[in-house]
């Protein structure tokens, strides 16, 4: 047994010795354009390997680790391979998350041959390819420590950007969608942001897919994103200013993306514009908890039951009644914007998942079959 481990101690030295004797020849210098950033500011790394033993054939594979406290792009790889002298030059752009010290970490791995075995594996043809024989060498560099800079409270964006939008319409009839695009662009840490206008129960915000263009270069990242949006509203309301705090590293000063409070009109639309002129059911008692997450576009419809002169149901007889009434005002309506607003104001919880669909159709565009969701909304009531 201690034969054993002393063979095992022997062979651990040697091929420490050997990865030890392996990995020198070569030097290798980093180099960074500021030390001392603002969260989200850019930095530019650049890494350069030469090598120093010639008597060997050498390759370099290098990149950053990845973690929560930085982001980093290779921005350009400059290889100088010339017999038995490689020099490497590799470019990358680092963005610092948090303040405060921050460890860069780093692999590189250096990967040692011989001229007979690059010779080996290019004699191959096209259709028999060898593989290159190599030792590969992973090198444990010492982490790049950067000190970040806090930005100012509240700050949104770091950068210079410009805020820009558009407005399709201003008066439309009740819940038709308002097209709105705003775009912010300009350089600095790419201004995504989960919500953009001010919330309101006065309207509901419907959202596309965020269009995101981004360069990045030695200068740092210019992007361009623009927001697809589009407000419904039941009744006139008013688009409160946006306001978004930035932060410009350059000249080290705060400013403001604002826009323009903005009035919209918003013309009612009669209730027999919307459904048929059918008995509807008793009037419910609207929960507006639930308002503000489902719909901001209800339509108060105004019904009752039958008048004096029907008959006197047992109440088995009067919920088949109204059973079957809501089934013939399920079949009447002729586009989803009818249906819509039927089952916003039978029980908007009951059928929320029909909803969805049904607004997904009229302000996302999207394909749905009127038939199918009037025979989910009847299957419920079964």
């Amino acid at each position: 047994m201690k034969k054993s481990l002393g063979r095992v101690g022997v062979l651990w030295v040697l091929m420490t010795a050997i990865m030890a004797l392996y990995a020198d020849g070569f030097d290798y210098k980093f180099t960074t354009n500021k030390n001392h950033p603002y969260v989200k500011e850019p930095i530019i790394m650049k890494l350069n390997i030469e090598q120093t033993d010639h008597s060997k054939v050498m390759l370099f594979k290098f990149d950053i680790k990845p973690s929560k406290k930085y982001e980093a792009y290779r921005l350009d790889t400059k290889d100088e391979d010339t017999h038995h002298s490689a020099k490497v030059e590799y470019t990358y752009l680092i963005y610092p998350l948090v303040a405060g010290t921050i460890e860069i970490n780093f692999d590189l791995l250096q990967m040692v041959t011989t001229d007979e075995k690059v010779a080996y594996s290019f004699s191959g043809d096209r259709d028999n390819t060898r593989g290159l024989t190599k030792t590969d060498i992973p090198i444990s560099l010492p982490p790049l420590k950067i000190s970040a800079k806090p930005l100012p409270k509240d700050t949104t964006l770091v950068g210079d950007f410009k805020l820009t939008y558009s407005i399709k319409t201003k008066k439309v009839k009740a819940y038709e969608p308002i097209p709105i695009t705003i775009s912010i662009k300009g350089h600095g840490y790419p201004p995504l942001l989960k919500e953009i206008l001010p919330k309101s129960e006065s309207y509901r915000v419907f959202t596309g897919e965020n269009q995101i263009k981004t360069i990045r270069s030695k200068s740092g990242t210019y992007s361009t994103i623009t927001y697809p949006l589009a407000l419904s509203a039941k009744e006139s309301f008013e688009l409160k200013p946006i306001k978004i705090k930035a932060f410009d590293p350059k000249s080290e000063k705060s400013y403001y993306l604002t826009t323009r409070k903005e009035s919209f009109d918003i013309e009612k639309v009669a209730q027999d514009k919307l459904i048929d002129k059918i008995d509807s059911p008793k009037s419910m008692h609207y929960d507006w908890s639930w308002v503000t997450t489902l719909v901001s576009y209800i339509v108060v419809f105004v019904a009752g039951f039958l008048s004096a002169k029907s008959i006197k149901w047992t109440p088995k007889g009067r919920e088949t009644a109204k059973i079957d009434s809501f089934r013939e005002e399920i079949e009447s309506t002729e586009s989803p914007k009818e249906l819509l607003a039927l089952l916003i104001s039978t029980d908007a919880t009951k059928y929320s998942d029909s909803i969805e669909k049904l607004e997904n159709s009229i302000y996302r565009k999207k394909r749905i079959s009127l038939r199918d969701i009037k025979r989910e909304v009847i299957a419920q009531e079964v």
